[in-house]
C-alpha cells in the first residue's frame, strides 16, 4: 500500500501466466478425454459389423443395380457420422470451458488456477465480487480466445471449408496474442477483463481493499 486509501493492483506476470497455464491444463485434459472418446466412438461405428451390414444391404436393395453408388452412399453416411461426432466433441469442449470459468468465478471469484496462485477477480475500481453478468462476459470472452476460434476453425475444416478454416486459425492466433499481451503488460488486464469490467488482483490486495474501502490505482490513476 503506497498511499492512504490507494492500493496498487497489477498482479505479477509470472503468477498471472502460471494461473492461466493451470486452468488451460484442465481444458487440455478434457480435450484429450473428448478426443479419446470421439476416436473410440467413430471406431465403434465403423467396425459395428451388424449396423454396417444392415446399411449396406438396404443400400444394395434400393440401388436398382448401381452397386457403386450404393457403396458411395454407405461411405458418405459413415463420413457424415464421423464428422458429426468430431463437431460434437469440439462443441462439448467449448461448453465445458465456459462452464468451468463461469462457475469458478461465480462461486469463488477465482478459477482454480488463480486460487493456486493467490489471485482473484474483482470489479474494476474496488474489492467487490463481480456480478453474474460480468462473470458471464469474462467467461465467454475467455472461452472464445482460448478454444472458441480454434473449435470453429476445426468445425469448418471438417465441413471442407479450408479457406475459412485457415482464416479462423489466423484470427484465433491473433486474438490469443493480443489477449496475452494485454494480460502481461501495463495494467495486466486481459481483453476478457476489460470487456467484463473486472481485474485480476492478488488475494492480499483484495483483502486490503476490503479492509480500507480504498480505491484502485490504474497505471498511476485512481478510481475506475
Amino acid at each position: 500500500m503506497s498511499e492512504a486509501g490507494t492500493v496498487p493492483t497489477s498482479p505479477p506476470r509470472a503468477r498471472r501466466l502460471c494461473a492461466w497455464a493451470l486452468d488451460f491444463a484442465v481444458v487440455v485434459a478434457v480435450a484429450v478425454l473428448l478426443g479419446w472418446f470421439t476416436f473410440h466412438r467413430i471406431s465403434s461405428e465403423v467396425t459395428d459389423a451388424t449396423s454396417l451390414a444392415g446399411t449396406s444391404a438396404w443400400e444394395v436393395i434400393t440401388s436398382k443395380g448401381d452397386l457403386a453408388e450404393a457403396g458411395q452412399d454407405v461411405g458418405r453416411s459413415l463420413w457424415r457420422s464421423a464428422v458429426s461426432d468430431i463437431q460434437q466433441a469440439f462443441a462439448a469442449l467449448v461448453v465445458f470451458t465456459f462452464v468451468y470459468h463461469f462457475l469458478s468465478l461465480a462461486v469463488m471469484s477465482r478459477t482454480p488456477g488463480q486460487a493456486l496462485t493467490a489471485l482473484c477477480v474483482v470489479r474494476r475500481g474496488g474489492a467487490g465480487r463481480p456480478g453474474r453478468s460480468r462473470v458471464a462476459v469474462r467467461a465467454a470472452v475467455t472461452t472464445l480466445v482460448d478454444v472458441g476460434w480454434y473449435a470453429l476453425a476445426c468445425y469448418l475444416l471438417a465441413e471442407g471449408e479450408v479457406v475459412l478454416s485457415v482464416l479462423c486459425w489466423v484470427v484465433a492466433i491473433s486474438f490469443f496474442a493480443f489477449n496475452a499481451g494485454l494480460a502481461l503488460m501495463g495494467s495486466r488486464r486481459s481483453l476478457a477483463d476489460r470487456l467484463a469490467g473486472v481485474t485480476v488482483v492478488g488475494a492480499h490486495v483484495r483483502a486490503a481493499l476490503a479492509r480500507i474501502g480504498g480505491t484502485v490505482r490504474w497505471g498511476g490513476r485512481t478510481g475506475p
